[in-house]
């Protein structure tokens, strides 16, 4: 046997169906048995280094347990966001009872703790486009829009891609904003998604600081504020939201901030650099995440909000309970079921200060040294004003395969598709689901061009959030559920909640049981949606997946 070969296991050590981490001369690798064949691979997610043997296996796919991005251990290809990269594969003999594996001499720097910020696995060959004869347009340059073109190349679409996007960067990781970057946990190099020279490799052109101010899905041409307008074959519109503001006065006075993009998580770092008070107006993810950050950095955080605990409509009264609750803990305080009535300068003597002031016929002021608007964002869709695909609200309405018009596409924020489980019209601004759409309007793209038909996009949405010493995964999408049924223990952070809507739980909370979270995904992908009566007897979703 070849000496660059080494033994990881006995053949004895994993039944069919299982993965374990072994030890090859020192790299962590992830040993897997399916169908009766051994299969090894990189040991650690790619994207922020989760150990893959603690998710779940199910066929050949292993699925994340920190963020559910799924692999196939067979090739190492990815399967789904929000990892950018394939896994490495290495070669696997069986000899007798011993499992043997090469490892190259780097493969140990594809482990845990490791920065990824280029690929951990075999990348796209580099492009060349000149005397390309078809176009392909991409509006925008958030999450939606860099996996679209990311999978256009892995699709072997070989013409002009173009990228658009009003903002002064190539797209970055818009997640970390409300979490370590403002939190001082990482900076500036944490958040592209990918190096410099990787759209120029793969012949992306990318244009920041371009504003789009028309297209028109007839002639297949779009306008800007600058430059000349751009003729297209197929387009996807990912221009993502605009954060809202509030209709008060005050709401547009210096030191009144808003959080979406780098610049505006830049100003807040700024503002926060020698503030004692913040004043978070929004009980929502963002606002939440905002208000565990600057509190991190040990300045006090007041949070206002109308629902009665945080995320009430979302996670139901238990869940945000115990999130208030961990806040509280850590010196928060809430103003719930509040209105806010204006903003104004603070009466208290400072260099600068705000105050906000909420309530009726009684009104209080919270003062703080800044005001961070978390109520929400709104499709950027006014220059697609007058079509007949957009919705008053700027939501951008799309057929099953995120189609809005012929070979014209939408993808993230802004699109309102047929959710496949609840069989009707949503829009949801996660992370992950924008990777997910903009990857499936990206293969509904090229296979128009090549002529054949698009297929329906049905994958499972999922989002996370990590604040006051609570991370929490959110599997599917219930709107307007029934019940909320606990099994385990919220005070202890270990519980699973079960959003029960027409007798079938369409989604679930889980917190401090990462594998239930990731296997109640696939469950759901594949169909096997439990029943109410099931959920209340103790529905456990690794066992109902295994």
């Amino acid at each position: 046997m070849p000496a660059d070969f080494v033994r990881v296991a006995s053949t004895s050590d994993l039944t069919d169906g299982e993965m374990r981490q072994v030890d090859a001369d020192g790299t962590a690798v992830l040993l897997s048995r399916v169908d009766g064949r051994f299969h090894a691979c990189t040991a650690h997610c790619p994207h922020y280094g989760a150990p893959l043997e603690t998710g779940v296996l199910t066929g050949t796919t292993v699925v994340c347990p920190w963020h559910h991005a799924a692999f196939d251990v067979c090739s190492g290809a990815l399967e789904e966001p929000p990892a950018l990269d394939a896994l490495r594969s290495f070669p696997v003999r069986v000899d007798g009872d011993d499992v043997l594996v090469r490892v190259p001499d780097d493969a140990d720097a594809h482990g845990k703790g490791i920065a990824y910020r280029e690929s951990d696995g075999e990348e796209p060959d580099s492009v060349a486009t000149a005397g390309a004869t078809q176009t392909v347009l991409i509006v925008g340059g958030g999450a939606a829009a860099e996996a679209a073109a990311e999978e256009l190349r892995r699709q072997d679409y070989a013409g002009r891609l173009v990228m658009v996007t009003p903002e002064t960067r190539a797209p970055y990781d818009r997640t970390k904003l409300s979490k370590a970057y403002l939190a001082g946990g990482a900076g500036d190099d944490a958040l592209p998604l990918r190096d410099g020279g990787f759209y120029e490799r793969l012949g992306i052109e990318v244009w920041t600081d371009r504003t789009i101010t028309g297209l028109d899905p007839a002639k297949r041409t779009a306008q800007f504020e600058e430059g000349e307008p751009l003729a297209y074959d197929a387009c996807l519109v990912a221009t993502g939201g605009t954060p809202r503001s509030l209709p008060i006065e005050g709401a547009s006075l210096e030191g009144v901030h808003v959080l979406r993009s780098w610049e505006d998580a830049q100003r807040i770092v700024d503002a926060a650099e020698d503030a004692k008070r913040v004043v978070v107006i929004g009980s929502s993810f963002i606002g939440m995440e905002v208000a565990a950050s600057l509190a991190s950095r040990e300045i006090e955080v007041h949070v206002i909000g109308r629902e009665s605990v945080p995320f009430e409509g979302v996670l139901g009264e238990e869940v945000g309970r115990r999130f208030q609750q961990a806040a509280e803990e850590q010196g928060a305080t809430f103003h719930l079921g509040a209105s806010v009535q204006r903003i104004e300068t603070a009466a208290r003597e400072l260099e600068r200060g705000l105050a906000v002031v909420i309530g009726g016929d009684e009104e209080t002021a919270i003062e703080g040294d800044l005001v961070v608007l978390g109520v929400g964002v709104t499709p950027a869709t006014e220059f697609l004003e007058g079509h007949p695909f957009r919705r008053e609200d700027g939501a951008l309405i799309t057929d099953a395969t995120l189609a809005l018009a012929d070979r014209l596409y939408a993808a993230g924020d802004v699109a309102a598709y047929p959710e496949a489980r609840l069989r009707s019209v949503v829009r949801i601004e996660h992370w992950r689901l924008a990777q997910q759409h903009g990857r499936h309007a990206a293969q509904s793209i090229a296979r128009a061009l090549a002529g054949d038909a698009p297929e329906a996009f049905e994958n499972v949405p999922f989002f996370w959030t990590g604040q006051w010493g609570i991370n929490l995964r959110y599997v599917g999408h219930a709107e307007d559920w029934d019940e909320a049924v606990v099994h385990g223990d919220l005070a202890e952070k270990d519980a699973a909640v079960y959003y029960l809507q027409d007798g079938r739980a369409l989604a679930g909370a889980f917190i401090g049981r990462d594998k239930a979270a990731a296997a109640f995904e696939w469950l759901l992908r594949e169909g096997r949606i439990p029943t109410a009566d099931e959920v209340r007897g103790g529905f456990d979703p690794v066992a109902a997946l295994a």
